[in-house]
């Protein structure tokens, strides 16, 4: 019965880890291209939006902080606040979504005595002001709202990303204990040489120097 339950968890963990973790990225990487391939005015706000993003979402996680779930035993031990089924796990991850973005206004109303939540926020909420007025002073017009658009659906899929792989991680360190050193072990492994394919890359663009672009020869040897 001990393996029988073994093999049973095995092919469980199987079909939900590649479950939990692809959809979302492969969601991310979609937006991510259009965003890459849609920039009128520079490929700096791609690049923007998602470190904005990030910044949100690391707040976030901040400010829903519960010291007692983050501690070696709560995440390792049998009975603890990560070890979930796969539908309790995912249950939990939207109601800490949804509740993230109340969790946060309500530090900066109450808990922010330093500003230090209240810094990241207003820099955050200063770049998209500074988007809103280029895109205003645009005329609104196709390009240019089609570009804020993206970036705010950037900064929100990056600071929901976040929260998502940092809760994952947690649960997945319960369900996998000792065999989470392998999983990453190979998810490293994947990451140096590419073999299937998980961690997408964009091509890096060819430089290509100005005398050979033009066609002047530099070899030294001139024609008699």
């Amino acid at each position: 019965m001990d393996i029988l339950n073994f093999l049973h968890s095995g092919f469980l963990l199987a079909l939900e880890i590649p479950l939990l973790l692809t959809l979302p990225f492969l969601l991310w990487y979609r937006v991510s291209d259009a965003a890459h391939l849609h920039h009128p005015y520079g490929s700096w706000r791609p690049a923007l939006a998602t470190y904005s993003g990030l910044a949100l979402g690391g707040c976030m996680i901040a400010a829903s902080w519960i010291p007692d779930h983050y501690s070696f035993d709560a995440i390792f031990s049998p009975g603890g606040p990560w070890d979930l089924s796969f539908t309790e796990f995912l249950f939990l991850l939207m109601q800490r979504l949804g509740d993230a973005p109340h969790d946060l206004v309500g530090v900066l109303l109450n808990s922010d005595p330093r500003l230090n939540f209240g810094l990241v926020v207003m820099v955050i909420a200063t770049l998209f002001a500074v988007d809103i007025g280029i895109t205003l002073a645009s005329g609104v017009r196709g390009p240019m709202l089609l570009s804020f658009l993206l970036d705010v659906l950037m900064a929100s899929l990056a600071a929901g990303l976040l929260m998502h792989v940092f809760y994952s991680t947690l649960w997945l360190l319960n369900r996998l204990n000792f065999w989470a050193i392998g999983v990453a072990l190979l998810l490293l492994q994947e990451y140096r040489y590419h073999v299937f394919g998980l961690f997408r890359r964009r091509p890096k663009p060819v430089r290509v120097a100005g005398n050979i672009q033009h066609g002047i020869n530099t070899s030294g040897n001139q024609g008699t």
